[in-house]
């Protein structure tokens, strides 16, 4: 997968996605997406599912996938700000603001 940030201070981040790729997100983070873009919506087990209902998230997930060839799906916030690439795979913390979300890449 590669992603550009693009635009402020209403930022979208457009993704390429290649073919069998998927990405979880958010409800309502997708502005657009290619034609070959397939949604799936789950609530990843009962579970997982009433947990993050009581942390205040929402019980569903999307799930997009990349069929037939390479994909593009842009995301962008519902409110003015910035959206930064953070590298997770360094040692430390991070910190999130309460209902910070990070898109995952399976595939």
């Amino acid at each position: 997968m590669r992603y550009n940030i693009t635009g402020e201070p209403m930022p979208v981040v457009i993704c390429d996605v290649e073919s069998g790729e998927s990405m979880i997100t958010e409800k309502g983070s997708m502005v657009w997406m290619s034609p070959n873009m397939e949604m799936q919506t789950s609530a990843g087990g009962i579970g997982k599912a009433f947990g993050r209902m009581f942390s205040g998230e929402s019980m569903f997930q999307n799930i997009y996938t990349a069929r037939g060839g390479q994909g593009m799906i842009a995301f962008a916030s519902s409110f003015p700000g910035s959206i930064r690439a953070v590298d997770i795979t360094r040692t430390g913390p991070s910190w999130c603001r309460s209902r910070a979300f990070w898109p995952l890449r399976r595939g």
